[in-house]
């Protein structure tokens, strides 16, 4: 019986809670399968209430009595809480209710991971512990009191004893936090720049304590980073942050008691790739940046996501890129744009970066609310200046500490600060859909002209579409190579506008869209000459290397539907930058890293053609082949030179080396038949080049032996095994990937309640283009069938995977029919979730 479909809510329709709250107390009396949580709530009529209305939020709880001052009430129950009559004045709430936490499969609220309770109250998990008006717009000073004979009991906040927690800022419940378990501690101390002592622990299981520095020695940066570039420092005692096995997500900010994915925490040398720790450091920041951005002020609504989480990716690409370099870091942003972004914004799943409705809040954590979110501040910031923007978050930051904020609070801190009108830039945050830029350019005489078009194509909320503001760096390159228009930034507000530049040398070529200006898609008919020119010469990196990747696009559209061959000029061009060691090895990475299959499919499909994801792949092994064939006398040098000896460190120089070194042995394997990438396997001493040697084998079709040796050498560590799976989907030839994704469903150390094992699995199949869509439908129907059977364990992870089956309008009728029936075939699922039903739904249209 397929489920009902659930009524959206929408932002029009906010109104003030009825209540606020001074403080809570919360008792928890720990069980596994009978926790009982005793709350005691101060509440008070909210003045700007427009009802009186008393209602609070529950799910999966058994009331065992309830009073107000002291006696016993009995409140009407509901399927989604309670209702009760109040007294028309302060008062104080209590109740106690029953949980069973060894029993929550959903991982939201109190639930159990590898004997240790933990919980997860973002977005709406809070409701699942006990009754409560779980909404961020009610905040209050929390103090908690957890019984458990567990050696280590947590909470929010600063300890006062044993199991006792006292938390004086004021929170909403989905940043409450309570961990207990025995658990083990990495510590340190950190020293604010007021003289506060802050204590520093990262608890992980007896066992993991030695993969814990790294995350140690990242979280100081960040707080040492977020003093000096925000002048935001920390507020509480103790800084502590859990690792979890079983979770849905990265990370959550809790105020000051941050519980982590264990795979966003837990780092070595040999167990952790250099992208493991790159995100690592990143992923720390972000929670840790969020004590401003976030907790200490909230969002109004649900609705306001993007204002927490647009602005603290924003700092945490910052930081990065203070880290390990920006015009890497940059152009990394772009491509979660481009290939995430910019597919959710061109397909069924389309929504504005602050939605105007909603059904499950789960499903809008999106790229749209994250990246796409970070991109409008940036662009806020290129715009105002960098002076600029520093004062006004200044502003923004006195003005609402302690609140729960809105999109409009944050860009009135900015016109406040720089007397600009933004009501038409707000409408980034209004308008779903990737603008599209239409360039194009003319001489008047002496003059160069620069047209410039805005476009938004129609998305499906059928919304009228209006001109945006959009920030456009250019730049232009002589035909000497030399730079003769240094970068300026043209506001485009207008649908069409023209851009005059006087006495521009003929024959220069314009470099448009530098450093990733704004989240648009560029339509400049360049031709290959002068992108070549941009390649060789271009003094933006992130144009550089974005003259290289319309190229090589280019190049394999024709391919697949021309069946042409790569032009030498194009192959130069990449031999030059390789050549080129005044350029950063990382970024010669970048240059030589080809675009993805799905890159290749949209630009098959933007000239109006149908995507086969066979021929495609088919194109992307052939040109692998081609580059290293024309490359292979100087592959081997340029091996060689990138070797980092000496212990293995994470820092970006190494990580660097260590980036193009691999980048070259993927081209080497297709001429010296695995040769090098077997060696690098045998005498890796670190993750990082044993897993790029074991891919590069496995994509050639050999490394059996090497496979079963990383097993043998991994069993044991379940993060490394979560590659071992991946590795081999990822890399399988596109005829066996869905086999071997079902042999591998079979295999022991496959459990599919773990969200990081079930994501590592199916992630990789959804991810390999010719595999996932094997003109059988077999990829389809694996997938679905997986779905069906995990979303009444976990609706989150199953309506995230779900979204894999977005792209269906882009192929041809036989694969459309495949995918809509096996969507079809998930909405018909008996007892449906709310999570997987919205988003079945609105792919299906």
């Amino acid at each position: 019986m397929q489920a009902d479909i659930p009524h959206p809510i929408y932002l029009a329709d906010y109104t003030p809670p009825s209540h606020l709250i001074d403080t809570v107390h919360l008792t928890f009396n720990l069980s596994p399968h009978a926790t009982r949580v005793i709350s005691r709530i101060a509440f008070r009529p909210n003045p700007d209430a427009a009802t009186t209305e008393f209602f609070l939020h529950g799910t999966d709880l058994i009331l065992q009595w309830a009073k107000i001052d002291g006696t016993t009430v009995a409140p009407t129950l509901t399927d989604d809480g309670l209702t009760c009559a109040v007294p028309d004045a302060p008062f104080v709430w209590e109740a106690e209710v029953e949980i069973a936490p060894a029993a929550n499969t959903a991982l939201e609220g109190l639930y159990m991971s590898g004997g240790m309770y933990c919980t997860q109250c973002e977005a709406e998990g809070f409701r699942k512990i006990t009754y409560y008006p779980d909404r961020p717009d009610v905040m209050a000073v929390f103090t908690v009191e957890v019984i458990s004979d567990m050696p280590v009991l947590l909470s929010n906040g600063n300890p006062v004893s044993q199991g006792v927690w006292h938390d004086p800022w004021p929170k909403p419940a989905y940043l409450f936090a309570l961990v207990a378990g025995d658990l083990v501690a990495h510590s340190d101390t950190f020293t604010t720049m007021s003289g506060n002592d802050v204590a520093l622990n990262i608890y992980v299981c007896d066992g993991d304590l030695h993969k814990c520095a790294f995350a140690m020695q990242a979280l100081k940066a960040s707080m040492t980073w977020d003093e000096n570039t925000y002048g935001r420092e920390y507020d509480l005692d103790v800084f502590n942050i859990v690792a979890v096995d079983d979770f849905n997500m990265g990370a959550m900010e809790n105020k000051g008691l941050n519980i982590f994915n264990s795979s966003c925490v837990l780092a070595s040398a040999e167990t952790a790739s250099d992208a493991d720790f790159e995100r690592i450091e990143a992923i720390i920041a972000h929670e840790y940046f969020h004590n401003w951005t976030g907790n200490r002020i909230t969002c109004r609504d649900w609705f306001q996501l993007c204002l927490k989480e647009g602005l603290t990716v924003y700092r945490d690409q910052q930081f990065t890129g203070d880290m390990r370099g920006h015009a890497v870091k940059r152009i990394e942003d772009a491509l979660v744009m481009r290939e995430h972004q910019f597919r959710e914004d061109g397909g069924p799943l389309a929504h504005p970066v602050r939605p105007t409705s909603v059904v499950e809040i789960n499903n809008f954590y999106t790229a749209t609310v994250y990246e796409k979110g970070a991109e409008v501040i940036g662009m806020l910031r290129r715009i105002v200046s960098d002076d600029a923007y520093a004062a006004a978050c200044t502003l923004y930051f006195d003005r609402h500490d302690g609140q729960a904020a809105t999109i409009e609070d944050w860009l009135a801190a900015f016109e406040d600060t720089t007397g600009r009108d933004l009501s038409q830039f707000a409408r980034w945050y209004a308008q779903a859909g990737t603008p599209h830029l239409h360039v194009s350019q003319a001489r008047d005489g002496n003059n160069a002209v620069l047209i410039l078009r805005q476009e938004l194509p129609a998305t499906p909320d059928n919304s009228p579409k209006d001109p945006q503001v959009i920030p456009v760096d250019v730049g232009a390159i002589g035909p000497n190579g030399s730079e003769v228009l240094a970068t300026r930034t043209l506001l485009l507000t207008e649908q069409e506008q023209s851009f005059h530049f006087p006495d521009l040398p003929k024959g220069a070529v314009f470099s448009v869209l530098r450093d990733f200006s704004a989240p648009v898609i560029v339509h400049y008919a360049q031709t290959d000459q002068d992108r070549a020119h941009l390649l060789a010469h271009d003094t933006d990196p992130f144009n550089r290397w974005d003259a290289g990747r319309n190229l090589a696009l280019g190049l394999l559209r024709d391919m697949v539907l021309h069946d042409c061959t790569p032009d030498t000029a194009f192959l130069d061009g990449l031999a030059a930058v390789l050549r080129d060691d005044t350029l950063e090895p990382a970024f010669r990475a970048s240059v030589l890293a080809m675009p993805s299959q799905a890159e290749t499919a949209r630009a098959i499909s933007e000239v109006g053609a149908t995507p086969d994801p066979l021929a495609i792949h088919i194109a992307h092994e052939a040109l692998l082949l081609h580059i290293a064939q024309y490359l292979q006398d100087i592959l081997p040098r340029i091996y060689a030179d990138m070797t980092v000896t000496g212990p293995y460190a994470p820092n970006a120089e190494a990580s660097g080396k260590r980036m193009l070194g691999n980048q070259v042995l993927k081209y080497l394997s297709q001429v010296d038949s695995g040769q090098h990438s077997a060696a690098q396997f045998a005498n890796a001493d670190n993750m990082t080049q044993q897993q790029a040697a074991l891919s590069y084998l496995l994509m050639i079709g050999k490394g059996q032996a090497q496979t079963a040796a990383f097993y043998d050498q991994w069993r044991d560590d379940r993060l490394v095994m979560d590659k071992w799976f991946r590795l081999q989907i990822g890399n399988a030839a596109p005829d066996r990937a869905v086999t071997i994704t079902r042999e591998l469903t079979a295999h022991p150390q496959f459990d599919w309640q773990n969200p990081n094992r079930f994501r590592a699995v199916f992630g990789a199949l959804a991810g390999h283009p010719a595999g996932f869509h094997d003109p059988s439908g077999a990829g389809y129907d694996l997938l679905a069938n997986w779905l069906i059977k995990l979303d009444p364990v976990n609706p989150q992870t199953t309506a995230v995977m779900a979204k894999r089956f977005d792209s269906w309008p882009q192929f041809g009728p036989e694969r459309q029919a495949q995918m809509r029936a096996a969507l079809g075939r998930i909405a018909a699922a008996d007892g449906l979730s709310r999570d997987t039903t919205e988003i079945v739904t609105r792919i299906l249209g």
